[in-house]
Protein backbone atom coordinates (compact mmCIF):
# COMPACT_ATOMS: atom_id res chain seq x y z
CA UNK A 1 0.00 0.00 0.00
CA UNK A 2 1.53 3.51 -0.95
CA UNK A 3 0.70 6.34 1.22
CA UNK A 4 2.07 9.93 0.90
CA UNK A 5 1.45 12.48 4.17
CA UNK A 6 0.38 16.04 3.80
CA UNK A 7 0.70 18.90 5.59
CA UNK A 8 -0.01 18.99 9.73
CA UNK A 9 -1.30 22.58 11.49
CA UNK A 10 -2.33 20.87 14.88
CA UNK A 11 -0.95 22.55 18.58
CA UNK A 12 2.52 20.43 18.47
CA UNK A 13 4.66 21.14 21.61
CA UNK A 14 8.04 23.28 19.75
CA UNK A 15 11.02 23.67 21.55
CA UNK A 16 10.71 20.05 24.21
CA UNK A 17 14.19 19.26 25.91
CA UNK A 18 14.98 16.24 24.21
CA UNK A 19 13.73 16.74 20.33
CA UNK A 20 15.79 16.77 17.87
CA UNK A 21 16.44 19.64 15.68
CA UNK A 22 15.61 17.77 12.22
CA UNK A 23 11.92 17.56 13.56
CA UNK A 24 12.01 20.52 15.71
CA UNK A 25 12.89 22.12 12.05
CA UNK A 26 9.77 20.16 10.51
CA UNK A 27 6.81 21.39 13.29
CA UNK A 28 7.96 24.57 13.07
CA UNK A 29 7.54 24.85 9.31
CA UNK A 30 4.01 22.99 9.75
CA UNK A 31 2.28 25.09 12.54
CA UNK A 32 0.19 27.08 10.59
CA UNK A 33 -3.41 27.68 11.99
CA UNK A 34 -6.45 25.93 10.40
CA UNK A 35 -10.42 26.46 11.32
CA UNK A 36 -12.66 23.98 12.58
CA UNK A 37 -16.08 26.17 11.56
CA UNK A 38 -16.79 29.77 10.61
CA UNK A 39 -19.92 30.97 9.11
CA UNK A 40 -23.42 30.35 8.11
CA UNK A 41 -23.40 27.19 8.86
CA UNK A 42 -20.61 27.61 11.91
CA UNK A 43 -18.49 26.14 9.21
CA UNK A 44 -17.78 28.02 6.83
CA UNK A 45 -13.88 28.82 6.41
CA UNK A 46 -13.43 32.66 6.28
CA UNK A 47 -12.50 32.33 2.30
CA UNK A 48 -10.21 29.46 2.28
CA UNK A 49 -11.25 26.63 -0.40
CA UNK A 50 -12.21 23.28 1.28
CA UNK A 51 -10.22 19.97 0.17
CA UNK A 52 -11.82 17.53 -2.04
CA UNK A 53 -11.99 14.21 -0.20
CA UNK A 54 -12.35 10.94 -1.79
CA UNK A 55 -14.00 7.99 -0.08
CA UNK A 56 -12.89 4.51 -0.95
CA UNK A 57 -12.46 3.43 -4.90
CA UNK A 58 -15.95 2.98 -6.17
CA UNK A 59 -17.91 4.55 -3.39
CA UNK A 60 -19.68 7.75 -3.11
CA UNK A 61 -17.99 10.42 -1.32
CA UNK A 62 -21.05 10.96 0.92
CA UNK A 63 -24.00 12.99 0.26
CA UNK A 64 -26.52 14.13 2.74
CA UNK A 65 -29.06 11.54 0.87
CA UNK A 66 -26.36 8.35 0.62
CA UNK A 67 -27.49 5.55 1.39
CA UNK A 68 -25.72 4.68 5.34
CA UNK A 69 -22.63 2.88 4.63
CA UNK A 70 -21.08 0.33 6.66
CA UNK A 71 -20.27 0.66 10.16
CA UNK A 72 -23.70 3.31 10.81
CA UNK A 73 -26.57 2.50 11.98
CA UNK A 74 -29.24 5.30 11.28
CA UNK A 75 -32.33 5.51 13.55
CA UNK A 76 -35.60 6.59 12.35
CA UNK A 77 -36.92 8.17 15.43
CA UNK A 78 -37.74 11.46 14.28
CA UNK A 79 -37.90 12.87 17.46
CA UNK A 80 -35.27 13.01 20.75
CA UNK A 81 -36.77 10.94 22.96
CA UNK A 82 -37.78 11.15 26.92
CA UNK A 83 -35.44 13.24 28.68
CA UNK A 84 -35.80 10.37 31.01
CA UNK A 85 -35.85 7.82 28.83
CA UNK A 86 -32.92 4.97 27.50
CA UNK A 87 -29.35 5.02 28.43
CA UNK A 88 -26.80 5.14 25.47
CA UNK A 89 -23.33 3.65 25.49
CA UNK A 90 -21.26 6.44 27.08
CA UNK A 91 -17.16 6.58 26.75
CA UNK A 92 -14.69 6.24 29.23
CA UNK A 93 -14.57 5.66 32.90
CA UNK A 94 -17.41 7.22 35.37
CA UNK A 95 -14.52 9.11 37.27
CA UNK A 96 -13.46 10.53 33.78
CA UNK A 97 -13.72 14.21 33.55
CA UNK A 98 -15.91 13.92 30.66
CA UNK A 99 -18.44 11.44 32.67
CA UNK A 100 -18.13 13.77 36.50
CA UNK A 101 -21.13 16.28 36.92
CA UNK A 102 -20.20 20.11 37.64
CA UNK A 103 -20.77 19.98 42.00
CA UNK A 104 -23.49 22.17 43.28
CA UNK A 105 -21.39 25.16 44.20
CA UNK A 106 -18.22 24.84 41.93
CA UNK A 107 -15.26 27.93 42.35
CA UNK A 108 -15.65 30.16 39.29
CA UNK A 109 -12.29 31.65 37.68
CA UNK A 110 -12.30 35.42 39.01
CA UNK A 111 -12.55 37.07 35.82
CA UNK A 112 -15.60 34.63 34.87
CA UNK A 113 -18.25 37.13 33.48
CA UNK A 114 -15.64 39.58 31.92
CA UNK A 115 -14.23 36.00 29.79
CA UNK A 116 -17.84 34.80 28.81
CA UNK A 117 -18.49 38.75 27.40
CA UNK A 118 -15.45 37.97 25.38
CA UNK A 119 -16.45 34.39 24.46
CA UNK A 120 -20.23 35.80 23.23
CA UNK A 121 -18.67 38.65 21.37
CA UNK A 122 -15.76 37.00 19.78
CA UNK A 123 -17.81 35.64 16.21
CA UNK A 124 -18.53 38.12 13.32
CA UNK A 125 -21.48 36.01 12.55
CA UNK A 126 -23.07 36.99 16.12
CA UNK A 127 -23.33 36.03 19.71
CA UNK A 128 -25.42 32.79 19.28
CA UNK A 129 -24.03 29.15 20.25
CA UNK A 130 -24.12 26.71 17.09
CA UNK A 131 -24.21 23.13 16.62
CA UNK A 132 -21.84 22.22 13.96
CA UNK A 133 -22.92 19.58 11.40
CA UNK A 134 -22.98 19.83 8.08
CA UNK A 135 -18.97 20.29 7.78
CA UNK A 136 -16.00 20.92 10.62
CA UNK A 137 -17.51 18.70 12.83
CA UNK A 138 -16.63 14.48 13.24
CA UNK A 139 -18.31 11.87 10.95
CA UNK A 140 -18.64 8.82 13.56
CA UNK A 141 -18.10 5.15 12.25
CA UNK A 142 -18.82 1.85 14.53
CA UNK A 143 -16.62 -0.92 13.46
CA UNK A 144 -16.27 -4.56 15.36
CA UNK A 145 -13.97 -7.74 14.85
CA UNK A 146 -15.52 -7.81 11.15
CA UNK A 147 -14.55 -4.47 9.92
CA UNK A 148 -11.38 -4.15 6.89
CA UNK A 149 -8.36 -2.90 8.53
CA UNK A 150 -5.99 -0.09 6.31
CA UNK A 151 -2.78 1.08 6.74
CA UNK A 152 -3.37 5.00 7.42
CA UNK A 153 0.17 6.88 7.25
CA UNK A 154 0.10 9.66 9.20
CA UNK A 155 2.61 12.97 9.29
CA UNK A 156 1.95 12.97 13.14
CA UNK A 157 1.13 9.62 15.02
CA UNK A 158 0.16 10.02 18.09
CA UNK A 159 -0.83 6.32 20.12
CA UNK A 160 -1.12 3.55 18.08
CA UNK A 161 0.97 5.14 15.48
CA UNK A 162 4.52 3.73 14.93
CA UNK A 163 7.36 6.03 12.69
CA UNK A 164 10.57 8.27 13.22
CA UNK A 165 10.40 10.06 16.61
CA UNK A 166 6.63 10.12 15.69
CA UNK A 167 6.94 11.48 12.12
CA UNK A 168 5.85 10.00 8.61
CA UNK A 169 3.99 7.31 11.52
CA UNK A 170 1.98 4.21 9.96
CA UNK A 171 -0.78 2.45 12.06
CA UNK A 172 -3.48 -0.32 10.96
CA UNK A 173 -6.65 1.10 11.44
CA UNK A 174 -10.89 -0.21 10.79
CA UNK A 175 -12.32 1.68 8.45
CA UNK A 176 -15.79 0.91 7.25
CA UNK A 177 -16.50 0.53 3.74
CA UNK A 178 -17.44 3.80 2.25
CA UNK A 179 -16.73 6.25 5.35
CA UNK A 180 -16.20 9.38 4.26
CA UNK A 181 -14.01 12.16 6.15
CA UNK A 182 -15.66 15.42 6.75
CA UNK A 183 -15.89 17.34 3.60
CA UNK A 184 -14.58 20.62 5.24
CA UNK A 185 -11.13 21.61 5.68
CA UNK A 186 -10.33 19.48 9.27
CA UNK A 187 -10.87 16.13 7.58
CA UNK A 188 -11.43 14.66 10.23
CA UNK A 189 -12.55 10.81 10.80
CA UNK A 190 -13.51 9.05 13.57
CA UNK A 191 -13.71 5.13 13.68
CA UNK A 192 -14.82 3.60 17.21
CA UNK A 193 -14.99 -0.26 18.47
CA UNK A 194 -17.28 0.03 21.35
CA UNK A 195 -16.44 -3.67 21.69
CA UNK A 196 -12.57 -3.59 22.26
CA UNK A 197 -13.25 0.39 23.73
CA UNK A 198 -10.86 2.04 21.44
CA UNK A 199 -11.11 4.82 19.01
CA UNK A 200 -9.18 5.65 16.08
CA UNK A 201 -9.05 9.54 15.36
CA UNK A 202 -7.39 11.27 12.67
CA UNK A 203 -7.55 14.95 11.44
CA UNK A 204 -6.52 16.36 7.63
CA UNK A 205 -7.87 12.19 6.48
CA UNK A 206 -8.29 11.74 3.04
CA UNK A 207 -7.72 8.68 0.48
CA UNK A 208 -5.74 9.00 -2.62
CA UNK A 209 -4.18 6.86 -5.08
CA UNK A 210 -2.73 3.91 -3.32
CA UNK A 211 -4.27 4.64 0.06
CA UNK A 212 -5.59 6.45 3.18
CA UNK A 213 -3.07 9.22 4.77
CA UNK A 214 -3.64 11.66 6.76
CA UNK A 215 -2.01 14.99 9.16
CA UNK A 216 -2.31 13.52 12.24
CA UNK A 217 -3.64 9.69 13.71
CA UNK A 218 -3.99 8.63 17.27
CA UNK A 219 -5.57 5.90 19.08
CA UNK A 220 -7.75 6.07 22.47
CA UNK A 221 -8.97 4.15 25.17
CA UNK A 222 -12.22 4.25 25.67
CA UNK A 223 -12.07 2.24 28.96
CA UNK A 224 -9.83 4.97 30.88
CA UNK A 225 -10.77 8.82 31.35
CA UNK A 226 -10.12 10.15 28.69
CA UNK A 227 -7.35 12.01 29.51
CA UNK A 228 -3.90 12.12 27.61
CA UNK A 229 -0.95 12.62 29.42
CA UNK A 230 0.12 16.82 29.01
CA UNK A 231 2.79 17.69 26.42
CA UNK A 232 4.92 19.02 29.09
CA UNK A 233 5.20 15.77 30.48
CA UNK A 234 4.97 12.98 27.77
CA UNK A 235 7.70 11.18 26.96
CA UNK A 236 7.58 10.18 24.06
CA UNK A 237 6.54 13.50 22.75
CA UNK A 238 3.87 12.46 20.35
CA UNK A 239 1.52 10.50 23.07
CA UNK A 240 0.27 14.14 24.19
CA UNK A 241 -1.30 14.24 20.65
CA UNK A 242 -4.41 13.81 19.21
CA UNK A 243 -6.95 15.00 16.19
CA UNK A 244 -8.05 17.92 18.04
CA UNK A 245 -6.27 20.85 18.97
CA UNK A 246 -6.51 20.20 22.46
CA UNK A 247 -5.53 16.61 22.63
CA UNK A 248 -9.07 15.58 23.23
CA UNK A 249 -10.16 12.17 21.87
CA UNK A 250 -12.23 12.77 18.68
CA UNK A 251 -15.30 10.75 20.29
CA UNK A 252 -14.93 13.39 23.24
CA UNK A 253 -17.86 15.71 23.73
CA UNK A 254 -19.36 14.92 20.58
CA UNK A 255 -23.19 15.13 20.30
CA UNK A 256 -24.40 11.53 19.07
CA UNK A 257 -27.42 9.98 17.18
CA UNK A 258 -27.77 7.45 19.76
CA UNK A 259 -27.72 9.35 22.84
CA UNK A 260 -30.56 11.77 21.64
CA UNK A 261 -32.45 8.48 20.29
CA UNK A 262 -32.03 7.83 23.69
CA UNK A 263 -33.21 10.65 25.26
CA UNK A 264 -30.27 11.61 27.21
CA UNK A 265 -26.35 13.20 27.16
CA UNK A 266 -24.60 11.95 30.25
CA UNK A 267 -21.71 13.45 29.24
CA UNK A 268 -19.59 17.31 28.85
CA UNK A 269 -19.47 18.88 25.68
CA UNK A 270 -16.95 20.06 23.49
CA UNK A 271 -17.16 24.34 22.65
CA UNK A 272 -15.04 25.50 20.04
CA UNK A 273 -14.41 29.41 19.58
CA UNK A 274 -12.29 32.53 17.91
CA UNK A 275 -11.13 33.47 21.00
CA UNK A 276 -9.31 30.42 22.28
CA UNK A 277 -6.32 31.47 24.50
CA UNK A 278 -3.33 30.31 22.76
CA UNK A 279 -0.30 28.03 23.50
CA UNK A 280 -2.11 27.58 27.17
CA UNK A 281 -3.58 24.36 28.02
CA UNK A 282 -5.40 22.58 31.74
CA UNK A 283 -6.18 18.76 31.96
CA UNK A 284 -8.03 17.30 30.33
CA UNK A 285 -6.42 18.90 27.47
CA UNK A 286 -3.12 17.71 26.64
CA UNK A 287 -1.86 20.19 23.84
CA UNK A 288 -2.28 23.95 23.30
CA UNK A 289 -4.05 25.83 19.94
CA UNK A 290 -1.86 27.52 18.08
CA UNK A 291 -1.78 31.00 17.36
CA UNK A 292 -4.78 32.24 14.40
CA UNK A 293 -4.02 35.38 13.88
CA UNK A 294 -5.77 37.82 16.42
CA UNK A 295 -8.25 35.89 17.24
CA UNK A 296 -6.55 33.38 19.21
CA UNK A 297 -3.75 34.57 21.27
CA UNK A 298 -1.70 33.87 24.56
CA UNK A 299 -3.16 36.74 26.62
CA UNK A 300 -6.80 36.20 26.05
CA UNK A 301 -9.59 33.72 26.38
CA UNK A 302 -9.83 30.63 27.52
CA UNK A 303 -7.10 28.22 27.33
CA UNK A 304 -7.78 24.23 25.79
CA UNK A 305 -9.30 22.26 29.04
CA UNK A 306 -11.07 25.65 30.27
CA UNK A 307 -15.22 24.17 31.52
CA UNK A 308 -18.26 26.64 30.78
CA UNK A 309 -21.19 25.75 32.27
CA UNK A 310 -24.80 27.18 31.56
CA UNK A 311 -26.42 28.38 34.78
CA UNK A 312 -27.96 25.09 36.17
CA UNK A 313 -30.77 27.68 37.63
CA UNK A 314 -32.39 28.48 33.73
CA UNK A 315 -35.06 27.00 33.45
CA UNK A 316 -34.59 25.18 29.38
CA UNK A 317 -38.47 23.94 29.75
CA UNK A 318 -39.36 27.81 28.94
CA UNK A 319 -37.01 28.11 25.89
CA UNK A 320 -38.63 28.12 22.42
CA UNK A 321 -36.30 24.99 21.68
CA UNK A 322 -36.63 21.61 20.41
CA UNK A 323 -36.57 18.78 22.51
CA UNK A 324 -33.05 17.60 21.08
CA UNK A 325 -31.94 20.82 21.57
CA UNK A 326 -33.09 21.41 25.14
CA UNK A 327 -31.35 17.80 25.59
CA UNK A 328 -28.04 19.68 24.55
CA UNK A 329 -28.78 22.37 26.93
CA UNK A 330 -29.85 20.06 30.29
CA UNK A 331 -25.96 18.42 29.31
CA UNK A 332 -24.64 21.68 29.47
CA UNK A 333 -25.74 22.68 32.86
CA UNK A 334 -24.85 19.04 34.30
CA UNK A 335 -21.61 18.54 32.66
CA UNK A 336 -20.38 22.05 30.67
CA UNK A 337 -18.38 22.09 28.06
CA UNK A 338 -14.75 21.68 27.56
CA UNK A 339 -13.03 24.55 25.29
CA UNK A 340 -11.21 21.95 22.73
CA UNK A 341 -9.96 24.06 19.28
CA UNK A 342 -10.25 26.82 17.48
CA UNK A 343 -13.33 27.98 15.52
CA UNK A 344 -14.78 31.06 13.81
CA UNK A 345 -17.85 30.81 15.03
CA UNK A 346 -19.65 30.05 18.48
CA UNK A 347 -19.53 25.86 18.05
CA UNK A 348 -20.46 23.00 19.56
CA UNK A 349 -20.13 19.57 17.68
CA UNK A 350 -22.66 16.72 16.15
CA UNK A 351 -21.62 13.54 14.56
CA UNK A 352 -22.00 13.86 10.66
CA UNK A 353 -21.82 10.74 9.22
CA UNK A 354 -24.32 10.82 5.93
CA UNK A 355 -26.45 8.81 8.57
CA UNK A 356 -26.29 10.94 11.26
CA UNK A 357 -27.09 14.06 8.60
CA UNK A 358 -30.52 12.25 7.30
CA UNK A 359 -31.22 11.39 10.96
CA UNK A 360 -31.01 15.33 12.30
CA UNK A 361 -32.74 16.58 9.10
CA UNK A 362 -35.55 14.65 10.03
CA UNK A 363 -36.63 17.37 12.05
CA UNK A 364 -34.44 16.62 15.06
CA UNK A 365 -31.76 18.62 15.26
CA UNK A 366 -30.38 21.80 13.54
CA UNK A 367 -26.90 24.32 13.54
CA UNK A 368 -29.24 26.98 14.90
CA UNK A 369 -31.31 25.58 17.18
CA UNK A 370 -30.66 28.18 19.58
CA UNK A 371 -30.24 31.19 17.54
CA UNK A 372 -32.01 34.22 19.33
CA UNK A 373 -32.81 32.13 22.44
CA UNK A 374 -30.03 31.35 24.59
CA UNK A 375 -28.73 34.12 26.12
CA UNK A 376 -25.19 33.80 26.70
CA UNK A 377 -24.12 35.51 29.48
CA UNK A 378 -26.00 32.67 31.05
CA UNK A 379 -22.55 31.01 31.03
CA UNK A 380 -19.73 30.83 33.81
CA UNK A 381 -16.29 29.77 33.23
CA UNK A 382 -15.26 27.17 36.08
CA UNK A 383 -11.99 27.70 37.90
CA UNK A 384 -8.86 26.87 35.81
CA UNK A 385 -6.41 24.00 36.88
CA UNK A 386 -2.63 23.77 36.41
CA UNK A 387 -2.37 25.79 32.87
CA UNK A 388 0.88 24.59 30.87
CA UNK A 389 2.72 26.43 28.58
CA UNK A 390 2.82 24.40 25.17
CA UNK A 391 4.75 26.66 23.81
CA UNK A 392 2.94 27.56 20.45
CA UNK A 393 0.83 30.79 22.02
CA UNK A 394 2.71 33.23 20.06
Amino acid sequence: MTTRTGPVRRALVVGRPGLPLPPLAALALLLACGDSGEGPDAAGDGGAEAEATDALPGEDAGTDDAPAPDGEVPLDDGGAGDADGGTAWRPFSDDSPWNTPIPADPELEPDSAALIADFASSSPWGPHLDINMTGYSIPLYWADAATPTFEVLAEVGGEGWLGDNGMNATGTMPIPEGATPDPESDHHLLVVDRGRGLEWGCWNMRFETGGWRAGLCATADLRGTGVRTPATLADPWWMAHGARACGFPLVAGLIRVDEVAAGRIDHALIVAYPHIRSGWFTPPASTGQARVGDDAISTRGIPCGGRIQLDPGLDVDALDVSPAGKLVLRALQTYGAYVGDYSGALSLYAENSPAALAYWAGGVLDTYVFLDRLDLSRFRVLRLGTLHDNGNGD
